[in-house]
């Protein structure tokens, strides 16, 4: 049982997923990471062409030091998730995650083969990506959203309480 402080306590915070590098998860016996997709990778309901050429660099970098890397998204718009994960070469969990529930994350888990004491959680949500990893043990990296435009409850609910959570020296890096 975690106290509900390291459930709410990422392992890292950086502003984009182009901020921890392949090889600095590597050198932590990272194995495997599962990522968000929406304001993670790409903006929020982004277009399937709006993947910036960076997050392109960086998950190509992963592949290169044998990072496995499958999305894990709350989305209800599987098509979309599928076609992008499909277009990036990388797996996917093909139904709704339903973080911070941790049976999506789990099955991005069996996907990559990968245990979560070796595994990413990579995402811009405090309480449902964050909470989902720290709940099975992984190395939670918590972005800034790549948009504001969001999901309503995230933007009216999520997003106030993270900055209360996050004041202080757990600020987000701006």
């Amino acid at each position: 049982m975690f106290s509900l402080s390291r459930l709410l306590t990422p392992s890292l915070i950086v502003r984009a997923v182009t901020d921890c590098s392949a090889v600095f998860l590597q050198e932590r016996g990272i194995t495997a990471v599962v990522s968000d997709l929406d304001n993670t990778l790409l903006p929020y309901h982004g277009a399937d062409d709006a993947v910036s050429p960076e997050v392109l660099g960086w998950l190509a970098d992963l592949h290169g030091v044998g990072i496995g890397v499958c999305l894990a998204s709350n989305t209800t718009r599987l098509g979309r998730l599928a076609r992008l994960a499909a277009s990036w070469g990388i797996s996917h969990v093909p139904r709704t995650a339903g973080k911070p529930g941790t049976a999506g994350i789990r099955h991005a888990l069996d996907l990559l083969g990968a245990e979560p004491q070796n595994a990413a959680m990579v995402g811009d949500q405090l309480f449902t990506d964050m909470v989902g990893g720290n709940q099975l043990g992984m190395f939670t990296v918590l972005v800034n959203p790549l948009s504001t435009h969001e999901f309503v409850g995230t933007r009216l609910v999520s997003r106030p309480l993270e900055r209360l959570v996050l004041r202080g020296a757990r600020a987000r890096p701006q």
